[in-house]
């Protein structure tokens, strides 16, 4: 029998799959056809873990195999959704060996049994809810991976904005990590776009406080220069990483902007556009699925500066 932690990681990228094949799914025609090659490979990653798990001692069953094998390991229960997945594989086959597409209604139904089928027998074959496998597992850096966990507690207590400030956290920590592995020659970042403008505000060299319309002028000048360049060197930064930046667009739309002293310690600061936006539940997952995603796109190239 496999040890927990792989079984958690393993299932963790099997939900990534599902998750895939969902979002594939609600898209136009003909492309969201491609979602049920997405539903049957992660439902066959789900067999294959399950009968490692389970030990059914024969290599390389056929899909439909699974069924009978897995279930004859089971102490009283039984995998479900056998004929609906066979329905599945026929419609997998046809499409990726005949070119048939599938109807978006047959997509919504297969969309639907699909997410039946890991909600019934996840916790069937490996004594946990579907619902509770989380894809922060795929995360390697601790730290965000452990602020994650927290953002998706509180959640779970419905503290849409406290989850929504460990997500924004997150995602700071996660940037900043991968930025301080590479390190030039000079010791400056290899992802160094200008130097930080934080305290170059009119606030900060005190012009705001001399009176007189010149310097009201002035002082509103220098701090739309600031915005723009800070926003700019932002913008680049996260395109130079890989990063969607329209995804990210949306996540900077509903999270807390995250500054940091001159200690180096994080501060978390609510804009006007924050106060704008009434975040729901379907938000916040959305910004915990980004900041994963992210994590995912920095792992995928990661090196060392030496």
């Amino acid at each position: 029998m496999l040890n927990k932690s792989t079984v958690i990681k393993r299932l963790a990228f099997i939900k990534y799959l599902y998750k895939l094949a969902v979002d594939q799914s609600r898209g136009p025609e003909p492309l969201c056809s491609a979602s049920i090659l997405f539903f049957h490979d992660a439902i066959e990653l789900f067999l294959q873990l399950a009968s490692e798990h389970v030990e059914v001692g024969k290599q390389q069953p056929s899909f439909m195999e699974y069924w009978s094998l897995i279930s004859q390991k089971l102490p009283n229960q039984e995998l479900t959704q056998k004929e609906s997945m066979r329905r599945l594989n026929r419609a997998r086959v046809a499409l990726k060996h005949h070119g048939n597409l599938p109807s978006k209604l047959d997509i919504e139904a297969f969309r639907a049994i699909t997410t039946n089928f890991f909600e019934e027998n996840t916790p069937i074959v490996f004594d946990i809810d579907f619902s509770d496998v989380t894809l922060v597992e795929l995360i390697q850096c601790e730290g965000v991976k452990n602020i994650l966990k927290e953002a998706e507690e509180l959640l779970k207590e419905n503290k849409i904005e406290e989850s929504l400030d460990k997500v924004a956290l997150a995602f700071a920590q996660l940037i900043d990590d991968y930025e301080g592995r590479k390190i030039g020659r000079y010791g400056k970042s290899l992802f160094f776009f200008g130097e930080s403008m934080t305290f170059l505000s009119s606030s900060h060299m005190g012009i705001n406080r001399v009176t007189g319309p010149e310097f009201e002028r002035l002082a509103e000048f220098i701090d739309k220069v600031s915005k723009s360049i800070e926003s700019l060197q932002q913008a680049v930064k996260i395109l130079s990483l890989g990063i969607d930046y329209s995804r990210y667009v949306k996540f900077r739309l509903l999270t807390p902007h995250i500054s940091r002293n001159m200690k180096g310690d994080y501060i978390i600061l609510r804009g006007r556009e924050n106060s704008k936006v009434k975040s729901t539940i379907e938000d916040v997952q959305f910004c915990i699925d980004f900041v994963i995603e992210s994590a995912v796109t920095l792992q995928e190239f990661d090196f060392s500066v030496e």
